[in-house]
């Protein structure tokens, strides 16, 4: 089962107004008997809206293209790194596992794409169906309403009702759609992504076929590579690992540090080791913050490469190798 989001567009009017028509959803949402007028109106706001930077609004589609509901990043504050959702779906696609899809959908937006840190999910009291399939999504933080008093208040004054508040936070959801996947396949179509990692696609060609490669993946999507070399029966170095620039800065990296690590420790290992180069500070910070310590360093590693590699002004000399407890 896939889902797939797709901008407004006046061409939806009509399906949009007739899910929405029914008593159902209509009920759910408080909404007042409309027309397709209405609905036209509804959609033009909401690209005016996209537009302006406030909301991201999208249309849901099944497999096969129809219109089955409506998802919404809403009130983005990109200061505080945070925004609302609000969602529906036709009554005939109830419990048929739309929600979850179309969730996972909207929060890779909200945290791939716009870098939120997190997002409100609220409801009102009384409406028991909308908590009930907030409370099945498994990367969600229900009862959230003493940890943040200001969204709360600020969700019932705009309710005019009591609500309820739950939050997706971006750490929580990168646990869930990050997985790795063994490469058991020729692994030429993985050089450019460990190229990210190694700037010498000769260096990468010298280790490419060695040790275990790992498809670091978000949901169906290639996120990185990550490839594990043995050093001994108790050690083993993580050779190369890298993450594509869409996912950057977004926490994949940690959380496949931290699997990767897991799968180390049920294969056996003692020790993982990893190298960086002197010039790679923020490297250098993600491992100490992962949890290794520095070991050796090896001067001159990088100075038979073909090319003098530079970062942060400065030129790529030393091997730093850091090593980590199972």
């Amino acid at each position: 089962m896939t889902v797939t989001l797709v901008r407004h567009d006046i061409k939806y009017a009509e399906a949009m107004h007739a899910l929405s028509s029914m008593p159902q959803v209509r009920d759910a949402l408080g909404l007042p008997v409309g027309k397709v007028e209405d609905t036209i109106n509804f959609i033009k706001r909401e690209c005016v809206d996209e537009e302006a930077g406030k909301t991201v609004p999208r249309v849901v589609l099944d497999e096969e293209g129809q219109l089955i509901g409506v998802t919404a990043l809403m009130f983005i504050d990109y200061n505080k790194k945070s925004c609302h959702i609000g969602s529906w779906l036709g009554y005939e696609f109830w419990g048929k596992g739309y929600n979850l899809q179309s969730k996972m959908a909207i929060l890779d937006i909200a945290f791939f794409e716009l870098g939120l840190e997190r997002v409100f999910a609220g409801a009102r009291m009384v409406n028991i169906r909308s908590q009930k399939a907030q409370e099945k999504l498994p990367f969600i933080r229900l009862g959230v309403e003493k940890d943040f008093p200001e969204e709360h208040s600020w969700l019932e004054v705009k309710e005019k009702q009591p609500c309820v508040l739950n939050v997706f936070e971006r750490e929580d959801f990168v646990r869930y759609r990050t997985a790795l996947k063994k490469v058991e396949d020729v692994r030429e179509d993985y050089v450019p992504q460990l190229l990210l990692a190694d700037e010498s696609e000769v260096a990468v060609r010298e280790y490419l076929n060695d040790g275990e490669l790992y498809e670091i993946k978000c949901g169906e999507q290639l996120a990185g590579v990550a490839l594990l070399l043995e050093q001994s029966d108790t050690t083993v170095e993580l050779k190369n690992i890298a993450i594509v620039p869409k996912y950057q800065g977004k926490g994949l990296g940690k959380e496949a540090l931290r699997q990767i690590t897991t799968v180390c420790r049920s294969q056996g290992y003692k020790t993982i080791i990893v190298g960086t180069a002197n010039s790679s500070i923020d490297n250098i910070a993600f491992y100490q913050k992962a949890g290794f310590r520095m070991e050796a360093i090896e001067k001159d590693f990088f100075s038979n490469y073909p090319e003098p590699i530079y970062e942060n002004g400065i030129r790529a000399l030393d091997m730093i190798v850091f090593s980590k407890a199972l």
